[in-house]
Parts: structure tokens; sequence; C-alpha cells
């Protein structure tokens, strides 16, 4: 009786312990490759609805929007601020006029300078970020400059710049 209770407690449970984990295994295994497929079946679909989801959203994040020209103006600041911050360069003056420019143009453009410092790679990523983020930003007039008194090899830019915007 005690060889029968051994062999439960140290053959039997321990098998029945690891076929219940593989048995486990195999059906996460087979519901991620199930997952997987039904995935891969739908792809094109996923893909239409996400270009789709984009052509929407990619218009109305293009532009800066508020109630008012300054409000729309805070949102463009707060747009620059954060690739300054992204691409750590420090940001020494920002201004945007409160009145938009309407000459030309189907959208009212709000205008806006700024001068910023940084070394090469921050200078160079942050009009990455001005070129490729949104919203669309139009530069108008840039100046990058060696500045000697600064150390550490910084550079000093300058633009002029202007955004489309919607006042509401």
């Amino acid at each position: 009786m005690s060889v029968l209770a051994l062999l439960v407690a140290f053959v039997a449970l321990p098998l029945e312990r690891r076929w219940s984990q593989r048995e486990a295994l195999i059906d996460s295994s087979a519901e991620r490759l199930s997952r997987l497929r039904s995935l891969v079946a739908s792809e094109s679909a996923l893909r239409s609805t996400l270009a789709t989801r984009e052509r929407g959203t990619a218009g109305a994040r293009s532009v800066v929007s508020g109630r008012t020209p300054a409000l729309a103006a805070a949102e463009l600041q707060s747009a620059v601020q954060s690739y300054a911050l992204r691409s750590r360069v420090s940001v020494n003056r920002l201004d945007v006029a409160g009145a938009p420019d309407t000459a030309g143009t189907i959208l009212p453009m709000i205008p806006a300078s700024l001068q910023a410092v940084g070394d090469i790679h921050g200078i160079s990523e942050f009009l990455s970020f001005l070129e490729a983020g949104t919203p669309v930003m139009e530069i108008r007039e840039m100046t990058i400059v060696s500045n000697s008194s600064l150390r550490g090899g910084l550079l000093q830019l300058s633009l002029a710049l202007r955004v489309p915007s919607v006042i509401e």
C-alpha cells in the first residue's frame, strides 16, 4: 500500500502536472496561431480601415484651430515648444502674431518667429519635426549662425514661419 502511495505521489501526480501544463501551452499556442491567421486573412480590410481613418484625421490635424486667433496661436506655440523639448533645443524667443494673415491663401495663416539655440543634432531634429509634424508649418525665412560666444559648438537658429489656421 505504501509503495502504491509513493508511486502516486512521486510518479503519477508530477506526470499529470506536466501533462496539464503541456496541454495548456498547446492550447494557448493554437489560440495565438488562430488569431494570427485571422489577422493575416483580414490584413487588406485592416489596412483600408487604417488608411480611411488617417485620411479623415490628417486634414484636421494639419492646421491649428481655436475659437479666437489667440487660442490658435497658443496651439501653435504649444506645438513648437513640444518639438523643441523633444529635440533638446532651447527656444529663446517665440513670437506669434495675434492676427492671422489672409492675403493670398485659402486659410488664414498665423505668422510666427522664433529664435532657438542648440547643437547641430538638436537643430536638425527640430527642423525635421517642423517639416514632418503637425500642424503643417511653412518656413518663410531661416538663418543658422555659429555663435562663438556660446560654448560647446552651439548654433543659433532664427525662423520666420506661417501656419494655416481655422478660427471656429
